[in-house]
């Protein structure tokens, strides 16, 4: 039997009497929706760019179009310095400085309302932040280790192994590593980790490599040169361009022999003192160089990049890059002792890692420490075993979380592993400290960390 027209007219009728009631029922959920105030629809953050770099940000997507957020709407646990932006459904909350590692931030933003309403509503949004991994330098009998590890327990893995390894550094994909040759010449050669290729530097003469270093963008390499011509000439490679040593010119336009010299932090800018005393401010790609001031020694620069520590005739001071300024530093006394200053690490705000000695009560013997200096109270991150050992240097991580101190447990046994240059005790050893508690969170066998 056909239907008839009457049943169709029936089924008309209830298809649009119920699709009438889902455009209604969709339109009452939307508007009870936005008369909620706006929701997170999603985030997006780089958990690793956040603890490389300052300035990274964490983006929060709302569900619809928001009113403008002020910082005092904006709350951070753990605590840090940001700014905030607001543009349509998009929040933008930037970082002024690098993130600790392995660590959960929650971000809450309160009153947040949409154009359209007032209705106010909380948005939160919470990450866990990427853990570096860390090089060194291990040093067998027969063969060196290049090796990776992490900032807590016993996990390493060997990524590159050859006989008398000088340096290394760190780039974008492979591994910039200096090996010692017979006639105490050094072979600069470019290791991918992924392939094991070696490639060879071709120098511009025969002689020995020191200072090396890389920028932390991975994409520049640079040391110097001792050999033929060269007297501790700087060299640069910028790997963007291939392979190609070029000197670094000095305010003459010379080549440059340099005392000491090292890369800004997250550029491709130096800082090399002259043998002269002059410290010159160079960017090697655009060809510039600015005079900074006249010094007997290059010491360390801070995480930021902003400050950096050099020796006069009176001991360490603290130049600002941005203005010149320099301050004398002065270290605080350790437990009422006196102490004499080394090495020197600036923080961003003016607190300082160092490297001090202080004497004990007859004055015959010093122990080495490495403290925390407010500049009115130094606290100790580290001391060797009852005092007996030595602390050769220290690199603090690119946030600050952390320090890596290179240690030798007993001074009086130590015995040099006989490289000709860049020797090191056979019995080095690298302990990591959280700055902020002075825990320290492991040890390894070797030097030369690499954040």
């Amino acid at each position: 039997m056909s239907p008839t027209s009457t049943d169709g007219g029936r089924f008309r009728r209830a298809l649009a009497l119920t699709v009438a009631a889902l455009v209604v029922l969709c339109g009452v959920f939307l508007t009870l929706g936005y008369l909620q105030g706006p929701k997170l629809s999603s985030a997006q953050v780089d958990t690793r760019g956040v603890v490389e770099q300052s300035g990274q940000q964490v983006r929060l997507f709302a569900n619809q179009s928001v009113a403008q957020v002020t910082p005092a709407q904006v709350t951070i646990t753990p605590d840090t310095d940001f700014t905030v932006s607001t543009q349509g459904d998009i929040i933008a909350v930037q970082f002024g400085s690098r993130l600790h590692y392995a660590t959960e931030y929650t971000v809450t933003i309160g009153a947040v309302t949409s154009v359209y309403l007032a209705q106010p509503s909380t948005l939160s949004y919470s990450f866990t932040t990427d853990s570096p991994t860390l090089y060194y330098l291990d040093r067998g009998e027969t063969s060196d280790d290049i090796v990776t590890t992490g900032l807590t327990g016993s996990a390493r893995e060997t990524v590159y192994s050859t006989p008398h390894i000088q340096d290394f550094a760190v780039l974008d994909e492979f591994l910039a590593v200096v090996t010692l040759n017979d006639d105490h010449t050094s072979t600069l050669s470019f290791v991918n980790t992924e392939t094991s290729v070696v490639e060879k530097v071709r120098l511009p003469a025969a002689g020995s490599i020191s200072g090396l270093d890389a920028s932390a963008a991975g994409n520049a390499v640079g040391f110097t040169l001792t050999g033929g011509t060269n007297n501790s000439t700087l060299y640069t490679i910028d790997l963007t361009a291939g392979r190609t040593v070029k000197p670094v010119l000095g305010i003459d336009g010379k080549p440059a022999d340099v005392l000491g010299w090292q890369f800004l932090p997250g550029t491709g800018t130096l800082l090399a003192l002259t043998f002269d005393r002059s410290l010159l401010l160079v960017d090697p790609v655009a060809g510039t160089v600015s005079p900074l001031g006249q010094f007997l020694g290059l010491d360390k620069i801070s995480p930021d990049g902003l400050t950096v520590t050099m020796t006069d005739s009176f001991g360490e001071v603290a130049l600002t890059l941005a203005n010149g300024d320099v301050q004398r530093l002065e270290p605080s006394p350790v437990d009422g002792q006196r102490a004499f200053q080394g090495a020197t690490v600036v923080l961003p705000g003016g607190d300082r890692i160092q490297k001090v000695v202080v004497p004990d009560a007859s004055g015959r013997r010093f122990a080495s420490l490495l403290v925390y200096d407010d500049g009115t109270t130094a606290r100790v991150l580290y001391q060797t075993p009852d005092g007996t050992g030595s602390i050769s240097d220290f690199t603090v991580s690119p946030n600050g979380q952390y320090v890596a101190i290179e240690t030798v447990p007993d001074a009086s046994a130590a015995v040099s592993d006989g490289y000709f240059l860049d020797a090191r005790a056979t019995t080095v050893t690298t302990v990591i400290v959280d700055v902020s508690s002075g825990a320290q969170t492991r040890s390894v066998e070797g030097f030369a960390l690499k954040w």
